[in-house]
């Protein structure tokens, strides 16, 4: 804890719901818990703070694999010493009750909303006519339409809709027993949308998009950076073991994203990797 608070950061966090890492051992964090790849394994859950403009990890905990509560995340904040994040959840986190609990605690919060779910309101696409959209802005060269209705904002990318489409319609020739044109009439208005449901008044759409995406970029950083150091799982066999282990990796994170860092702000990341950057000077003696 006081190696956490010692780390300088430039004050705008991000919590993340984080990661699982398996381990087959008898250490009590290690419990059976839900993958994305839809498999019970014995896991530790991983909840970690990043700060967000200094593209660096603040904090860690390692939680019992199949502990994903509001509880965690206000108790971890309080640890950290940090005092406000924005906690960005997955898809599989929202409930009534879970918002209710992060209302209730006053945690800033955003979550994304399965396509199904009640909450959207999908009729400014039905049919797909953009004045019945509230605006636009741009994201990575891409035009994002959005629409809100109270807590949640639907977002519509053009480029995706297409994308999901073509795949749709290919899938319907090759697997035509789950696929059909009757279920693509049903869903295409739906396609290439996002839904964000949020309690921070003072975003704008565009932010709430842009923060979210932050989640998405950690996400695919941290796996890069556990297949570099093969750290998608341990055999640590008690808690004690599996702590020091993550202290360690996480020194190891820090240094990760301070290289990665210095490839953004000079523009070399279209040439590099963080990876080659290791490669390349691991032969420097």
């Amino acid at each position: 804890r006081k190696f956490f608070t010692s780390i300088k950061n430039r004050g705008e966090y991000v919590l993340i719901d984080g990661t699982h890492v398996l381990n087959n051992s008898n250490a009590e964090l290690s419990e059976i818990g839900y993958s994305a790849t839809k498999a019970y394994r014995p896991q530790v859950n991983l909840l970690y703070i990043f700060d967000k403009e200094g593209h660096s990890p603040l904090y860690y905990r390692l939680l019992p694999g199949n502990i994903r509560e509001v509880k965690s995340f206000q108790l971890s904040l309080k640890e950290s010493g940090l005092s406000k994040a924005v906690i960005i959840a997955d898809k599989g986190f929202y409930s009534n009750a879970n918002i209710q609990e992060l209302e209730d605690n006053q945690l800033s919060y955003i979550i994304p909303l399965q396509r199904s779910s009640s909450l959207i309101n999908y009729k400014a696409l039905q049919p797909l006519d953009k004045k019945n959209l509230s605006g636009y802005f741009t994201y990575a060269k891409r035009t994002i339409w959005y629409s809100t209705n109270n807590k949640v904002t639907l977002f519509l990318d053009e480029e995706l809709r297409l994308a999901e489409e073509r795949d749709y319609l290919n899938r319907i020739e090759t697997h035509p027993e789950k696929y059909s044109l009757e279920l693509f009439h049903e869903r295409q208005h739906t396609f290439g949308t996002m839904a964000l449901i949020s309690n921070i008044a003072e975003s704008t759409p565009e932010t709430l998009y842009c923060q979210y995406k932050s989640r998405c970029a950690i996400e695919q950083l941290f796996d890069s950076f556990k297949n570099l150091l093969v750290a998608d799982r341990t055999y640590m066999r008690t808690d004690e073991g599996l702590e020091g282990w993550m202290f360690v990796n996480f020194i190891a994170l820090s240094w990760y994203y301070k290289i990665y860092a210095k490839l953004l702000d000079n523009n070399l990341l279209t040439h590099y990797s963080v990876s080659d950057v290791l490669q390349r000077s691991a032969k420097i003696k």
